[in-house]
């Protein structure tokens, strides 16, 4: 993508825009061979499910895998030559994180389908922590970590929707509206 920037009497010729690197940590993110995860500017949009997926990966593996899974494919629909500085190793190596983590996941795995397991960590996540912190009498800390959870109840809707395209089950009106 080279786009100009504005090339005022002042600024001399346009330049081409250079594409900005940013930087997260996570916790266990992709693999031994990555301390942090480089995600490029272009696959910005990601970085949200790899947090949510590094999130509850104690406490459902099955929906990490499932969120990191929707993670390599929307990276794949966003740059699906691996043009980018660095998205080929990126890819490359959530593929083979997902290649490795499939199976055990897929044996730890409570309900019969993914879309099932999704649905059904979705429905626990939103009573635990949405509906309880609505509740709640301490609102000191209450809008920050509502917040926080609607951020991570959004990114389990996206992957739910997404698992639930090719595993087709019928998701209760009451999920869908609640957010």
């Amino acid at each position: 993508m080279t786009a100009s920037r504005g090339a005022g009497p002042d600024q001399g010729p346009s330049q081409p825009q250079q594409r900005r690197i940013m930087r997260t940590r996570t916790v266990g993110n992709l693999g031994e061979s990555f301390d942090s995860q480089v995600v490029l500017s272009l696959l910005v949009e990601i970085a949200p499910i790899l947090r949510v997926a590094n999130e509850v990966e104690s406490s459902n593996p099955r929906v990490a895998y499932l969120c990191r899974f929707y993670a390599f494919e929307k990276a794949h629909r966003l740059d699906p030559t691996s043009s980018g500085r660095g998205v080929r190793q990126f890819k490359t190596a959530l593929l083979q994180r997902l290649e490795r983590e499939h199976d055990p996941t897929l044996m730890g795995r409570v309900k019969k389908s993914d879309a099932r397991e999704m649905q059904s960590f979705y429905q626990h996540y939103y009573k635990k922590y949405i509906q309880a912190l609505q509740n709640a009498a301490d609102k000191a800390d209450r809008a920050q970590l509502l917040t926080k959870a609607y951020q991570t109840a959004n990114v389990l809707f996206e992957v739910l929707k997404a698992v639930n395209l090719t595993q087709s089950i019928k998701v209760d009106r009451e999920i869908v509206f609640s957010l």
